[in-house]
Formats: structure tokens, C-alpha cells, sequence
């Protein structure tokens, strides 16, 4: 016998935060070149999605507690970073508070795309992106943005976030 769904109301933000920590969500690390060349910086994201084919537009969400928000807004162009299940120190260090990342980018060796944006190396591969349009959208700001290029890396297994925790996934049977 199947165990009945039980109702919360919309506004329940435990039992809010528990199902959403239920969705399983591709883990990427999103990177931006900064105006005035102040340089790269990044942010690992689970909130993305491909919006359009025609033409391509992707969505990042980012909190506006966090430095992401501000990152994005004051970028000249984003990508979008789709990593490998064996690239969880890459998740790690992109996840750290804004002034621990410092010393990160010395150890990548990364290549740029044609806006200068960072590509990270081992990935499944990236987008580029220009920023289209933010969005105010609660305690988040959403972020469209309009594909340059298309950078494919070779096939693998994705690392995915589910239930606070890093996993991979297998193929069914």
C-alpha cells in the first residue's frame, strides 16, 4: 500500500526546503568575467535550466543573500559549467563565501571563450552566455541569458545534488 501525500500549505517554508531537497539537480559551476577586467569569479549553482532552442537562452537563479546576485548583474558575459561527477572539489570551491575563493583560480588551468569567460577544464562541457534580462523573483534574482556558444566536452557521468548531498547517477537496468 502506498503511503498517502499529506498537504502543507504553499507557505510552510520546513516542508518547503524538504522537497525541494528531493529535486535531484545537475551540479554546475557558473563563471563570469567581471566589467573593467576586475577579473573571473564564480559560483556553484543547481538552479539551471535551458529555457529556448530559438533562439538559446538559458536561466541561472541566484540568491540575493549571496555575492551570486551581484556577480551576475555586473558581469560582461557568464558560462555555465556542467560538471562531471568526479569534479566535486571543483563544486566545493566554487561554494565557498566570495573572500575563500581567492586562492582558487590558481589552480585551474582554464580556457577562455570569446568574451574572455572562463571555461573550466574537465567539464561536460558549457555555455556562453550575455546577460538578457534579470528578474526579482522572492529572495532570488533569475538570470536569462542569451547563448553565444556551445562548448562540448566528452560524455560522462553528471555529479548531482540531492537530498544535501553529492551523487552520481547510474543507468537503470
Amino acid at each position: 500500500m502506498t503511503e498517502a501525500l499529506r498537504r502543507y500549505a504553499a507557505n510552510d517554508a520546513e516542508q518547503y526546503r524538504l522537497l525541494a531537497r528531493r529535486w535531484a539537480a545537475s551540479v554546475t559551476v557558473v563563471t563570469v568575467r567581471r566589467e573593467a577586467d576586475e577579473g573571473d569569479d564564480g559560483f556553484t549553482a543547481t538552479a539551471f535550466l535551458t529555457v529556448s532552442i530559438a533562439p538559446p537562452i538559458i536561466l541561472v537563479s541566484a540568491t540575493n543573500a549571496s555575492s551570486a546576485a551581484a556577480m551576475l548583474r555586473g558581469c560582461r558575459g557568464f558560462s555555465v559549467n556542467l560538471l562531471a561527477a568526479s569534479q566535486r572539489p571543483l563544486a566545493d570551491g566554487f561554494a565557498r563565501p566570495a573572500g575563500d575563493r581567492a586562492g582558487l583560480w590558481s589552480s585551474i588551468d582554464a580556457s577562455r571563450d570569446d568574451a574572455g569567460v572562463a571555461l573550466l577544464p574537465g567539464t561536460l562541457g558549457a555555455f556562453s552566455a550575455t546577460l538578457r534580462s534579470l528578474h526579482e523573483a522572492g529572495d532570488h534574482t533569475l538570470v536569462l541569458g542569451d547563448v553565444t556558444a556551445l562548448h562540448v566536452g566528452p560524455p560522462g557521468e553528471p555529479l548531482v545534488y540531492h537530498d544535501r548531498a553529492y551523487r552520481s547517477v547510474a543507468p537503470l537496468g
